[in-house]
């Protein structure tokens, strides 16, 4: 069966980009699932990649497009849907929630035989807003559960990883207030030029951020590649996300889950309750709209509910290493059995 993914939006150098760089959710997804139908199938990535090659996997990330194709897999979704290629059966793939940049037509959606959705709050939202969808399935992202895994746990070791929209500007403040009542360290990696290279033009637009943590205590460093990523989640005691951004399938969240790293986040956005339950393996704290600071405030009571009772700490290290979360082995066979009711 030839199969073709189309993400045009990667700003990827190589096919290797992904081991030697730290690189947002959507660009490892796009790797784990192609490469895993590969096994089975023709595979083509339609990329905006700058140098086009082949993973060792044999899928061919490439410019252009050939002949006709069984399935195709639109990534994200935009515009027409690439009416242009020839496809037997079409899948939007949504990363996204419905906003500028990644919309599909209203008329494409009927064009598409499913869709599938990361979490059920994203089905919620875009069957919101495009009634014609129709078929769909639901597929999570996956983890490397060979490289995320649970290590020798420093507790008293907070770590936050995402781009600075996710809470990074909260930190620095967070933390000061728990360095009040324990000895701990946060290191932060974050950097929206490494995770989304070509999305930010010529200011960042965070820098403001960047150099309050670098005033802080706070050890702010850039994205790292996959594997050095799982090692310090592996050790962390607990991963740190103030946000008030709507997840629909938080990488970092399923990779610290695995790891058996606690989650402290906000509950009430998005599907991050899909996966972290609140004083089982992490804590939710609901988003304060009318006043942030009493959200800080109360996101630090969470914290330290957790650190200064080392009992309930551990107990929530177990349950977060025996989280529901799929490997990316599970998710390529979820992708296989789908294809094959489709082309």
């Amino acid at each position: 069966m030839r199969v073709i993914f189309v993400d045009r939006s990667t700003k990827l150098e190589t096919v290797t980009d992904l081991e030697r760089r730290g690189r947002g959710g959507m660009v490892s997804s796009l790797f784990k699932v192609s490469d895993y139908l590969a096994g089975n199938h023709d595979v083509t990535v339609l990329s905006d990649i700058a140098s086009p090659g082949a993973t060792r996997s044999g899928v061919k990330w490439s410019h252009e497009a050939y002949g006709e194709y069984d399935c195709l897999i639109t990534n994200r979704g935009v515009g027409d849907g690439y009416s242009d290629i020839q496809a037997k059966s079409r899948i939007l793939w949504t990363h996204d929630l419905p906003h500028s940049g990644f919309i599909p037509e209203p008329k494409t959606i009927r064009a598409f035989d499913c869709t599938v959705f990361m979490s059920r709050y994203a089905e919620k939202v875009w069957r919101a807003f495009f009634h014609d969808i129709g078929r769909s399935a639901f597929i999570p992202n996956g983890v490397d559960k060979t490289i995320f895994y649970p290590r020798q746990k420093n507790l008293g070791y907070l770590l936050y990883a995402s781009a600075p929209n996710r809470g990074l500007k909260r930190l620095p403040f967070i933390f000061d207030c728990l360095r009040a009542k324990a000895a701990l360290r946060c290191r932060a990696y974050s950097n929206m030029k490494s995770l989304h290279p070509g999305e930010v033009r010529d200011e960042d637009g965070f820098e403001l951020i960047y150099k309050e943590l670098e005033d802080s205590a706070v050890s702010l460093c850039p994205p790292v590649p996959q594997a050095e990523l799982a090692e310090e989640l592996g050790k962390a005691g607990l991963l740190l996300m103030p946000t008030n951004y709507p997840e629909i399938c938080s990488n970092i969240i399923l990779q610290a889950l695995a790891s058996g790293t606690p989650v402290i986040t906000t509950g009430g956005l998005g599907a991050t309750p899909e996966w972290v339950k609140h004083k089982r393996n992490g804590m939710l704290t609901d988003w304060k709209t009318e006043d942030y600071m009493v959200y800080q405030i109360d996101f630090i009571r969470k914290v330290l509910e957790v650190l200064e009772n080392e009992g309930r700490h551990r107990q929530m290290i177990w349950q977060a290493r025996h989280s529901k979360v799929l490997s990316w082995q599970e998710v390529g066979k979820r992708w296989e059995k789908l294809i094959s009711r489709f082309c």
